[in-house]
């Protein structure tokens, strides 16, 4: 076996079979890619003897079973890549217990709760939870306050993207706009009935995707001061109210997206959204006239 080797790629090969116990004999690797190959079977619980390992890429295989617990043992593991794959059951409340920075384990099999000991992941900068599967949807449903307790125990200053669309979660956490380095917010095909905590008007948001999570009420009026925003889709929700003619402000928004709602009166752009490309307000409320200008519709 490999046991100096430290930095392994084998990535983008037709390499198959499963990963080897014997993984855990490379004492000194650093990074492991492994990711778009045709290997199957499950993450040998060895991968917990990486005690150097700081890269871990798996994605887009044909991985199965659960996350063994002791990838928890992995102390210098910093990028963990997981998406893609038929990986099932929960994640370990370990991976709490390490200085991950990047986490991606969507489109997966998962079943369970966001762990509680992920607000204790004070580096990472970003999650990306975006599941599809139908199971994760009923375990999720049985178990949504859990799931928004986790998220309310959110400390991680350094977060900077944050995507947990199509999931169950429960209403948003009031802590979230502690996470004053946010600049990517996702929590968009969710169950979160209600509004947009307030503390979310100290962020600085540069893509926001709200869509079809039950909002109610009005566009709120701290919105306009994401004055770095791009991406704003708060679509196929409860919306009332009209379309705040302070939106002028959002000077680099490039996608804006209010589809489904139920928004009155005059649409309030005035020529002002320099940057904009793509514009949705379909089924809604608006009337006047069409606001031709230097944004086209």
């Amino acid at each position: 076996m490999l046991k100096k080797i430290q930095d392994l790629d084998l990535s983008d090969t037709q390499l198959s079979g499963h990963i080897p116990e014997e993984i855990g004999n490379c004492s000194e690797l650093q990074y492991l890619y492994l990711y778009s190959t045709s290997i199957s079977g499950p993450i040998p619980t060895r991968i917990g003897m990486l005690k150097k390992i700081q890269d871990l890429e798996l994605s887009s295989t044909q991985l199965s079973g659960h996350i063994p617990k002791e990838i928890g043992n992995c102390s210098k593991l910093q990028y963990l890549y997981l998406y893609s794959t038929s990986i099932s059951g929960p994640i370990p409340s370990r991976v709490g217990s390490l200085q991950v920075i990047f986490i991606d384990v969507s489109t997966n099999l998962l079943t369970g709760s966001i762990p509680r000991s992920f607000g204790k992941l004070m580096k990472l900068q970003e999650i990306i939870l975006f599941v599809t599967s139908q199971k994760f949807w009923k375990t999720c449903e049985a178990s949504r306050s859990k799931i928004s307790n986790s998220l309310g125990s959110i400390k991680m200053m350094q977060l900077q993207d944050l995507r947990l669309g199509n999931n169950s979660l429960g209403p948003i956490p009031d802590d979230l706009g502690n996470c004053t380095e946010l600049k990517i917010f996702d929590v968009s095909y969710n169950f979160l009935i209600g509004n947009i905590p307030r503390s979310f008007q100290k962020l600085k948001l540069q893509d926001l995707r709200l869509r079809n999570i039950s909002l109610v009420g009005a566009i709120p009026d701290y919105f306009v001061n994401y004055t770095e925003l791009t991406n704003l889709d708060i679509s196929r929700n409860l919306i009332i109210g009209s379309m705040p003619r302070s939106f002028g402000k959002l000077v680099k928004l490039q996608t804006l997206n209010l589809a489904f709602n139920r928004l009155s009166g005059i649409i309030q752009l005035k020529g002002m959204l320099r940057e904009l490309t793509h514009l949705n307000l379909h089924n809604n409320q608006f009337s006047g006239e069409i606001p031709i200008g230097p944004v086209a519709i």
